[in-house]
């Protein structure tokens, strides 16, 4: 499962704009260890189903199966909120699985996934003390890390981001120099070029947010960011953005980090394009 922010080449779990505190990172691989030992030695035959992005995950599962992502990522949704994201290796539908109260699901891309019987489950978790050992582990762990982000972030405020997660191949231009501004991103995997006048002046890296500047001045966008490789995408429009700032105010800081990156990068850009006095 992933977090956000910071967004780490191995899963995680949930999915929060701004840096999340040091002891929930290392809960979050915590879990992911838990993850790939349990699954270890499961060899069951299962069938496997492959689903096209946006699509909804649990409308395929039935009553008493629950799944294992074996490629891709999908979205994790509560009452309209995008709220984080599983990825290989991660769990599906176990809430729903034992009748507990449970969140959708939606491919953020072509997604496979393993459909496991909870009978089966059940009986592979019960013949080994060890997986039994691990699977309370994991229900913990889960927990908690629930509990701590909640205690941080106080749920001060639901920030929707109906825009969500979009996909953009190499090549694909994100923004576009001169369009109106209503929507800012953060890049969650991948990275991009900007320029402006079709000459280079920076780039942008995995995790960090743009396009902000010309939604707070309300002016046109400056320059032009193009997919240097293929990116994933987080766009938030800007009524949201500026709710998400006054509820994590650390999102802030990582947007004037950015910045203030950018703007080094511009600088040594204009002292190299200007001639050597002789």
């Amino acid at each position: 499962m992933v977090t956000t922010g910071n967004r780490a080449e191995n899963s995680q779990i949930m999915f929060f704009l701004g840096k999340i505190p040091q002891p929930i990172e290392q809960l979050l691989e915590r879990l992911q260890t838990l993850s790939e030992k349990l699954m270890l030695s499961f060899d069951e035959d299962c069938i496997s189903h492959d689903f096209t992005p946006q699509s909804s995950i649990l409308d395929t599962f039935g009553a008493e199966q629950l799944g294992c992502i074996r490629s891709g990522s999908i979205s994790i949704v509560s009452k309209g909120i995008e709220v984080g994201c599983l990825e290989v290796g991660d769990l599906v539908g176990i809430g729903r699985v034992f009748g507990l109260p449970h969140m959708e699901f939606y491919a953020q891309e072509d997604v496979k996934v393993d459909l496991i019987q909870r009978d089966q489950f059940v009986a592979y978790i019960n013949s080994d003390p060890m997986r039994q050992h691990r699977w309370s582990n994991y229900l913990l762990t889960s927990s908690v890390i629930f509990q701590q982000m909640l205690s941080h972030f106080h749920v001060r405020v639901q920030v929707q981001t109906p825009k969500g997660f979009q996909q953009v191949p190499k090549g694909d231009v994100i923004i576009h120099e001169g369009d109106y501004a209503d929507t800012v991103y953060q890049l969650m995997a991948g990275s991009a070029d900007v320029t402006v006048n079709e000459v280079t002046v920076g780039e942008v890296l995995n995790g960090e947010i743009f396009g902000a500047m010309a939604v707070f001045t309300g002016e046109q966008r400056n320059a032009t960011v193009t997919a240097r490789e293929d990116c994933q995408l987080l766009a938030i429009p800007k009524v949201q953005f500026v709710e998400l700032i006054r509820a994590q105010p650390e999102t802030a800081m990582t947007l004037l980090d950015n910045m203030s990156r950018r703007i080094k990068s511009l600088n040594e850009q204009v002292i190299k394009q200007v001639p050597q006095s002789a």
